[in-house]
């Protein structure tokens, strides 16, 4: 496979304090990748360098064959798309408005959607299941509805590399697998490479196919959910 993405050495933290050792590990196309790790690890932190929003202590993060820094961020908007947990709450935003906005990177805020675009923009929703839901109001829709808006915005963006942070978040059990099971989907079908953190642990080891393991002051655990020792990695006792 394809290599997307290499962390060399990377060390995370602030202020010139790491949180854990330097990080050796790699992304490659059509692989999603699990991020595990309790609150305060450094999921969030790693995010952050991943995308350029907090310089690395040492080390780098090379995308596509070239080292993070030497991206403008316009370049940046094409690699990666991001789906967060916070959502837009504006009353008046349609879903149709929402999944455009991943377009602007390539066109612009001021330009004119083209035919191209609309036509991307439908068959994103479609596969993520939503099309019909296209002249909704965004506000009205249930999380899952909205957590797959959100994917196919950033589906729509159109870029190699798809970053969610805790995208399970607020959604019932189902509606958790049933995201699970589209992220999957998404990275063997549409060839993205998606990393994405998540807190459902006991979901993950049988649905994830890889995991990232982070805890302060460990090196980064990276393995298939079978082959890691998870719960003596994480400090989790049997009760």
């Amino acid at each position: 496979m394809k290599e997307v993405l290499r962390c060399n050495g990377l060390q995370i933290g602030y202020k010139g304090k790491a949180l854990m050792p330097p990080i050796e590990a790699t992304l490659h196309e059509g692989e999603a990748v699990a991020l595990v790790g309790a609150n305060g690890s450094g999921k969030t932190t790693l995010f952050k360098t991943l995308t350029g929003n907090l310089k690395p202590i040492a080390g780098n993060v090379v995308l596509c064959g070239k080292p993070l820094g030497d991206y403008s961020p316009n370049e940046r908007a094409k690699l990666f798309s991001l789906v967060l947990t916070e959502k837009p709450d504006d009353l008046f935003l349609k879903v149709f408005d929402i999944v455009a906005s991943g377009r602007y990177p390539h066109s612009g805020l001021m330009a004119k959607l083209r035919d191209e675009d609309y036509d991307m923009i439908k068959a994103k929703l479609q596969v993520t299941g939503v099309l019909e839901l296209i002249d909704r109001d965004f506000v009205s829709l249930s999380d899952g509805e909205k957590q797959k808006v959100m994917i196919a915005k950033a589906l729509v963006q159109d870029t190699p590399i798809i970053y969610m942070d805790e995208p399970s978040a607020f959604l019932d059990y189902p509606s958790k697998v049933e995201l699970l099971r589209l992220i999957s989907r998404l990275a063997k079908e549409e060839n993205k490479t998606i990393l994405y953190s998540s807190h459902d642990l006991e979901l993950l080891m049988k649905r994830a196919s890889t995991l990232w393991l982070v805890a302060k002051g460990k090196p980064m655990m990276i393995g298939k959910p079978e082959e890691v020792e998870v719960g003596e990695y994480l400090g989790i006792r049997d009760r």
